[in-house]
């Protein structure tokens, strides 16, 4: 078999190696990375009542995945649940200055893998990188299977 470079392998392995990292700084602090993205969920939407509702819909999850979900998160003092003044009934999720700190650490973390990854790649040779990928994300959009 002739040793060849296939596009979609390079690019899985890839996302593998950054996955299990991103992974490794969650697992430090106790969360899962679907709890990580929930907290970076509400970190980017802080400015707005986000519900339970509104993460079953953004994850595509079960309800009773997002209860278990928001249930150890709070336990844990990473998010409260505040009552809205409008409806009490209704709960908005908010993170906690643990949920904020964790967030912010993540973001740092993120940007070192971002360094990491570039390395001592040329801005040029970056450019045309990003080029590559945009023509590759365009030539998957523009055929159908």
């Amino acid at each position: 078999m002739e040793n060849r470079q296939i596009i979609g392998y390079e690019i899985h392995i890839l996302d593998n190696m950054i996955g299990r990292r991103i992974s490794a700084l969650c697992e430090r602090d106790g969360l899962t990375q679907m709890q990580s993205w929930v907290i970076g969920y509400l970190y980017d939407h802080s400015d707005k009542n986000i519900f339970q509702k509104d993460l079953e819909a953004r994850f595509h999850i079960a309800r009773s995945t997002a209860t278990g979900i928001i249930q150890l998160m709070e336990k844990r003092g990473f998010l409260t649940r505040e009552s809205v003044p409008s409806d009490a009934r209704l709960k908005r999720l908010v993170l906690t200055e643990k949920g904020i700190s964790f967030q912010l650490s993540i973001i740092r973390n993120l940007n070192q893998i971002e360094q990491l990854l570039k390395g001592q790649i040329s801005q040029k040779d970056l450019d045309f990188f990003f080029e590559i990928i945009h023509q590759m994300k365009q030539n998957l959009q523009n055929e159908t299977l």
